[in-house]
């Protein structure tokens, strides 16, 4: 006989109140000792280890604030929840994954030197990245060329020739064997490599395979920006450290002349924090950890956590996929993310590796993310590192309501079908790396709706002869992907597009302000006409603002082999242009190119938006301002003096914006 719905909800409602009864609490102490029972703070334990291996399923381990734990741990049990105790207001504590370095002895002038026993990754002092001793100091040798190699004694891959080498005082032959590059191999990545050997000549024998293992191309082999570290007698500036390996030794010239031994100098020396399935952590601080502070699976939550100068250049794997701050593993099912802090992350900030087949929904929102990825460098070899938000894997993802300020590469990356980036603010991404977006996709299916975007610039410093295509918004070309929705985004200033659609089918671009970018507000062009899919890509493009101060190269680009599908009713200022929209074959910058009036344009292509909004001229050098609401709530702005539309009509004060909009008006007086 079966049970009643209200007898069955008694028993679950008894059940959990069991396994509540049943659960036990473990208290962790700095002071503690692990024979102690564990059972309450008075008698806690000392290690997190000791107090995993007594939890059992459902348990809950609580971490004394304000103390640090130097532990690298993996609880094997699921359903435990990991938080804090102890005065409200105290720090929270730390999981560390560095180790005091203590003893400190003047060595030479303003260089100090002290003996460890562990070997550290990176070195902290008093929270501050110190970096190991380079040439040159600041900037970048560039390559004149390179090659690969194969099959040599001395283990060589790769043959890198600058002449800058030979600007250096030292340039005795096998100087820099031992060493390290850190090179801008490519656009979009840099790799970490040892010098296996140098002629004297400018030639730099490198080490371990190229990331890219596709040899060398016109485009990619001058021009590129490396230095070298590792070598004690590069130790010349203050902030600078070097590890001797044989000896032991630590040695530091410390900033702004300081006694280190009054300092808190700590060497990163774990590679992973903790490890959990099926859990609750909440109010943690995961610091210093060499490649993961957490890794996470299961049904979990991660809230009100600080995840603060993590990463190095990890072994690609499953596991750490190349450093990252959290880790989100295949055997997840869903999981939260929330109100937690991201700094100073020298790789990926946070990453998602689900098994994409897996059921159910997670979000991530709510979190603050700031510089992911922008010690030029650090960051790890190959492609997609020093990203703030990387979904890799998985499905119905929601990446809403985060601030990601400053990122290497991509701000929020999306790498598989049906995930969705709503309601983020997004500056200055794209600020070491280049050929990305601050919102880039690499998939179909993706949501992409009222994101702010700001300040996508492109990392140019390190870069070879390549053109800035750091983007708003950007969906790959490189499969025939579909049914992407980018809807209500504000894409501003960036270096290359606004949005950039290429190759993409049955695409929704509607409603967004696409203001000042470089290059172009809008491009859209397939993947070639001889290997792309169709020349008909059936978008709906409706409702969008294309507008330029300026004498950008244009609001819109397109190439004239395909069908773009439906334009409707967008607008397109630009003041300082008569012919504002750009017809070329291929990729701009290549082959013949045309520009267009929008009366033009219309008369010319079928798919050409018919409705187009085209404000009338304005003065030649016209000033307009762009007015955000970045926030949650309805926001109103007092207007300083009359203003306009694009279409030249008053606006009143005070301006009313809804949470996550802009809109773009004309100080009147300006204007006139």
């Amino acid at each position: 006989m079966g049970l009643s719905t209200g007898t069955m909800a008694a028993t679950i409602v008894l059940a959990l109140a069991a396994q509540t009864a049943w659960a036990a609490t473990w208290y962790v102490s700095a002071e503690g000792s692990d024979q102690a029972d564990g059972v309450s703070p008075g008698s806690a334990l000392r290690t997190l280890g000791q107090a995993g291996e007594r939890a059992r399923r459902g348990d809950t381990i609580r971490l004394r604030r304000g103390d640090v734990f130097r532990e690298s741990v993996e609880l094997a049990e699921p359903e435990l929840v990991i938080e804090p105790y102890g005065p409200t207001g105290a720090d929270r504590p730390v999981i560390s994954g560095s180790e005091p370095i203590t003893g400190w002895q003047r060595w030479k002038g303003d260089i100090w030197v002290a003996s460890t026993e562990h070997t550290p990754g990176y070195l902290y002092a008093d929270g501050q990245l110190m970096l190991i001793a380079r040439y040159p100091n600041t900037g970048w040798l560039r390559s004149r060329d390179w090659q690969e190699l194969s099959d040599q004694a001395d283990g060589a891959t790769t043959a890198l020739r600058s002449p800058g080498l030979l600007e250096h005082p030292r340039k005795a032959p096998g100087y820099w064997t031992g060493a390290t590059v850190r090179w801008r191999h490519h656009s979009w990545w840099y790799e970490t490599r040892p010098i296996v050997g140098y002629d004297g000549q400018g030639e730099l024998r490198l080490g371990d395979r190229s990331a890219s293992h596709n040899g060398p191309h016109r485009w990619d082999t001058k021009g590129w920006g490396f230095y070298l570290d590792g070598k004690l007698e590069e130790l010349d500036a203050p902030g600078e450290w070097y590890f001797d390996a044989q000896a032991g030794r630590v040695y530091l010239w410390p900033p702004e002349g300081q006694d280190p031994n009054a300092m808190l100098v700590e060497g990163t020396v774990r590679p992973l924090g903790l490890d959990v399935t099926t859990a609750t952590v909440r109010d943690l601080v995961f610091r210093h950890q060499q490649n993961v502070g957490l890794s996470i699976d299961g049904r979990f939550v991660v809230e009100r956590c600080l995840f603060d100068s993590i990463g190095q250049d990890a072994v690609v794997s499953q596991r750490n996929r190349g450093g990252s701050a959290l880790h989100v593993t295949w055997s997840t099912t869903s999981g939260r993310i929330g109100h937690c802090e991201f700094r100073n992350n020298l790789n990926n900030s946070l990453t998602w590796w689900q098994n994409p087949e897996a059921q159910g929904s997670s979000v991530i929102e709510h979190n603050t993310v700031i510089e992911s990825g922008t010690v030029a460098g650090y960051g790890g070899s190959g492609s997609w590192h020093g990203v703030g938000i990387l979904i890799g894997r998985g499905r119905n993802v929601r990446v809403q309501y985060n601030h990601i300020e400053g990122t290497g590469y991509a701000g929020i990356l999306l790498g598989s079908d049906g995930n969705f980036a709503e309601y983020n603010v997004i500056r200055r991404a794209m600020s070491t790396m280049n050929d990305g977006a601050a919102i880039y996709t690499n998939c179909s299916r993706s949501t992409i709706r009222h994101n702010i975007i700001l300040d996508t610039r492109g990392g140019m410093a390190s870069s070879g002869d390549w053109a800035n295509i750091s983007h708003g918004i950007w969906l790959e070309f490189l499969g025939e992907y579909h049914h992407s929705i980018i809807e209500n985004n504000t894409c501003v200033r960036s270096g290359g597009d606004g949005i950039f659609l290429t190759n993409n089918y049955e695409c929704v671009v509607r409603g967004n302000v696409l203001f000042d970018n470089d290059r172009y507000q809008l491009l859209l062009t397939g993947r070639g006409s001889d290997e792309a899919k169709d020349t008909t890509q059936e978008h709906l493009i409706v409702g969008n603002v294309l507008a330029m101060t300026g004498r950008q190269r244009g609001l819109l680009y397109f190439d004239p082999r395909f069908d773009y599908g439906t334009l409707r009713g967008n607008v397109y200022w630009s003041p300082m242009q008569d012919a504002p929209i750009m017809q070329g074959h291929g990729w701009p910058g290549s082959g013949d190119r045309n520009r267009l009036s929008v009366s033009a344009w219309q008369e010319q292509f079928g798919w050409a938006d018919g409705e187009a909004v085209v404000p009338a001229p304005q003065p030649a050098e016209p000033k307009a301002e762009l007015f955000i609401n970045d926030s949650e709530a309805v926001r109103t702005i007092e207007l300083h003096g009359p203003y306009r539309d694009l279409a030249g009509q008053p606006v009143q004060s005070p301006l009313r914006l809804e949470p996550f909009t802009s809109v773009i008006l004309m100080p009147a007086e300006a204007n006139d």
